[in-house]
């Protein structure tokens, strides 16, 4: 008697330890910078779904992209690895793939369909030498402008189409004793304000001639030196408060009516969203010079090359969860950002995200976000010059074309 019990507790515990050694084997580890409260209801979909199938979600989250890389590549080098870690499209990962620290995908991609499942300009974008080392997880677009509705309707405007209807509608909030525009004060969001009226001034042949070629000499022309014009008149109108700023914090001062308009991606319809906001009532977005398209980016998930099989294993179930349509939509309208899965259910979108999926949807309304096609010293030196122009007191307009000519060739 006493040995069957011995027996039956022995085969208890070995069962046990045997469970716990597969729960271990499927803990999936995530270090991202989703951290605001859109963001975050959106990382839950996602680690939802991955419990669901039997994984179990790590959450590393750490404020800040460029601190969510760095922490995450240190890891890597340090032979401590998450299982995914995000990172934004472009050529931020490729230092990793060189060096042999990414795990191949193509062989999933292949297997999952990939090429019919995802838009081809994100796929690209994490594409080396015809073999994928990068998820897509989320599309957006960068050039989109976000004012709030009811001092729209106080100052007696309609939503703004065009640069002298933005100028205009400024005017009448400042008259007002409103704040007029709040933008982000971080250098990255300044790059992409920068490159929002690039492409609605310049127009899409002078973007896309800097962007996909860098071409100094269309820097040089007065198609850009007019969009540098206006870049310098929209500083006018920002607030005293907006240096460091983050995003936001700025998108709050518009959703609380402290301030009629802002500057960002899609990524802030989830903050409107959060909020408990509705567009079209409480809030309206605008792409201004909509008739050149819209700037596309996105974020994408690296694997790091696994350590052991265990590792291995929660990555092939992070793979699935991220590339669920229907988990995927849900995340999307949480983060409130653009589905990316073709046969992803549309229906519940707002009229920001329906009219930006629309543009992300068709190539000849969509171009790519410089950190898509610029590698990471490009990016860091013409940002460096879009910071010093913005700022009092920093460059003036000419040396600023001048600074951001020949940081197109920095390397």
């Amino acid at each position: 008697m006493i040995a069957k019990l011995l027996l039956a507790a022995t085969t208890a515990v070995t069962l046990c330890l045997a469970a716990s050694a597969n729960a271990e084997e499927i803990k999936g580890e995530v270090i991202h910078q989703w951290t605001s409260a859109a963001e975050s209801a959106g990382v839950k979909v996602l680690a939802q779904k991955f419990t669901e199938l039997g994984g179990s979600w790590v959450d590393n989250a750490i404020s800040g992209g460029p601190n969510a890389r760095a922490t995450a590549v240190n890891r890597v080098i340090g032979g401590n690895p998450p299982a995914a870690m995000l990172f934004n499209t472009g050529a931020q990962f490729i230092e990793l793939q060189e060096n042999d620290l990414l795990r191949d995908l193509t062989e999933t991609a292949t297997a999952d369909n990939w090429q019919e499942k995802l838009p081809q300009a994100l796929l690209n974008s994490g594409t080396v030498d015809g073999k994928i080392w990068a998820l897509p997880i989320s599309g957006n677009g960068a050039n989109w402008f976000w004012f709030n509705k009811p001092i729209l309707d106080k100052i007696g405007v309609s939503t703004p189409k065009t640069w002298d209807d933005v100028f205009a509608a400024l005017d009448k909030a400042k008259a007002a004793g409103l704040m007029p525009f709040a933008p982000s004060g971080e250098p990255r969001w300044e790059r992409l304000m920068f490159n929002a009226v690039v492409l609605g001034v310049a127009g899409r042949e002078t973007y896309d001639a800097v962007i996909y070629k860098r071409d100094a000499g269309a820097v040089r022309g007065d198609k850009f030196k007019a969009a540098v014009k206006v870049f310098e008149k929209l500083k006018d109108y920002a607030d005293a408060g907006s240096p460091g700023r983050s995003w936001p914090d700025s998108t709050n001062l518009v959703i609380s009516g402290k301030a009629l308009m802002t500057q960002g991606g899609t990524w802030l319809n989830g903050a409107f969203a959060a909020a408990g906001k509705s567009a079209g009532s409480d809030y309206e977005c605008a792409i201004i010079g909509s008739d050149q398209g819209m700037i596309i980016s996105g974020d994408v998930f690296l694997f790091p090359e696994p350590s052991d099989a265990a590792m291995g294993k929660a990555q092939d179930l992070l793979l699935k969860t991220f590339t669920d349509i229907p988990t995927q939509t849900a995340f999307a309208v949480a983060n409130g950002t653009i589905p990316i899965l073709k046969g992803a259910d549309t229906s519940k979108l707002n009229s920001c995200i329906a009219q930006a999926s629309h543009y992300f949807s068709d190539a000849k309304l969509s171009t790519a976000g410089d950190q898509m096609m610029f590698p990471p010293a490009v990016v860091g030196a013409v940002e460096d010059a879009i910071t010093r122009f913005w700022s009092k007191g920093g460059l003036t307009a000419d040396q600023f074309i001048e600074a951001y000519a020949n940081g197109l060739s920095a390397s």
